[in-house]
C-alpha cells in the first residue's frame, strides 16, 4: 500500500508525496467450531444401529435381527445421502462420494437379500455393508490424531485469518500451531504404516521449520511475506497428509 500527504515546497507550489506504508491488518471473525469438526452427526446416527446389528446381531448369526434392522438403516441413509461436510473435511468430499455410493449399493443388497430370507447371503451382504460403513468412517478419523489436532489450527489461519490478514488471529493461530510440532513429531504411525514412519518424521520436521518461517515473518509483517509464509505451511501439511494417501 502506498500513503499519499500533499506537502507545501514554497508558495504556491504543492507536491504530492507518495510513500510506501505497511498494509493495516484486517479484522475476521472467528471460525464457526462446527466448521473445524471432523463429525457428520448423520454417520453417527447411522451408527446408533449399525453397532448393535455388526456386534450383536452379526456376531450371533441373528438373521431375524438382522433383518429386523435393515428398514431402520433407510431414514438415516436418506439424511446421510444430503449431509455436507464440515470445512475441515471438504478435501476428502471426492472420496466422501465414492464411499458413500459403494454404501449405498451395499446396502441395497442388503436389503434384497433380507427380502428374500438367504442366510447365506444375508449375512455375506450385512458384511458388505459393515465394510462400506467403516470406509466412510475411516475418510473423516483421522490416521493421526496429532496431525489433525494441528490442522483445526492451520484451517482458520489458511482460509480465513490469513486471506483477511487478521494479525492478531494468525499468530495465536501460529503459536497453537507451533505447539502441535512436538507431539506430532513424537507420534508413531499404525503397523500398517510403519513403513512409512521415516518420511512421515521427515515431513513433520519441514512442516515444523515452515512453521518457525511464519512465526519469524510474523514479527515484522508485511501482508506478502506473512501470506507467502501461510501458504508454505499448508503445502507442508499436505505433504504429511500424502503419506497416508
Amino acid at each position: 500500500m502506498f500513503r499519499r500527504t500533499l506537502q507545501t515546497i514554497a508558495p504556491g507550489l504543492t507536491f504530492v508525496i507518495i510513500s510506501a506504508c505497511a498494509e493495516e491488518p484486517g479484522s475476521v471473525p472467528e471460525v464457526p467450531a462446527e466448521e473445524i469438526s471432523a463429525q457428520v452427526a448423520e454417520l453417527d446416527a447411522v451408527h446408533e444401529v449399525m453397532f448393535p446389528m455388526w456386534h450383536e446381531a452379526f456376531r450371533a448369526r441373528d438373521i431375524a435381527a438382522i433383518q429386523a434392522a435393515v428398514p431402520e438403516f433407510q431414514p438415516l441413509l436418506e439424511a446421510l445421502d444430503t449431509a455436507t461436510l464440515p470445512g475441515i473435511l471438504q478435501d476428502q468430499q471426492e472420496d466422501w462420494d465414492g464411499a458413500k455410493a459403494h454404501l449405498m449399493e451395499s446396502y441395497q443388497w442388503l436389503q434384497s437379500a433380507a427380502d428374500a430370507g438367504n442366510e447365506d447371503a444375508i449375512l455375506g451382504s450385512a458384511e458388505a455393508f459393515h465394510m462400506s460403513y467403516e470406509a466412510m468412517e475411516r475418510i473423516i478419523r483421522p490416521v493421526v490424531p496429532e496431525l489433525e489436532a494441528f490442522h483445526q489450527h492451520l484451517y482458520g489461519v489458511y482460509h480465513y485469518y490469513g486471506p483477511g490478514f487478521d494479525l492478531e488471529k494468525i499468530r495465536e493461530g501460529a503459536d497453537a500451531m507451533g505447539s502441535a510440532i512436538p507431539p506430532l513429531e513424537a507420534a508413531q504411525l499404525p503397523s500398517n504404516l510403519q513403513d512409512r514412519q521415516a518420511d512421515f518424521e521427515a515431513r513433520v520436521v519441514h512442516l515444523g521449520d515452515q512453521v518457525a518461517i511464519l512465526l519469524i515473518a510474523l514479527e515484522n509483517p508485511s501482508r506478502a511475506e506473512v501470506q507467502e509464509a501461510v501458504e508454505a505451511v499448508h503445502t507442508a501439511y499436505q505433504s504429511v497428509k500424502e503419506i497416508f494417501d
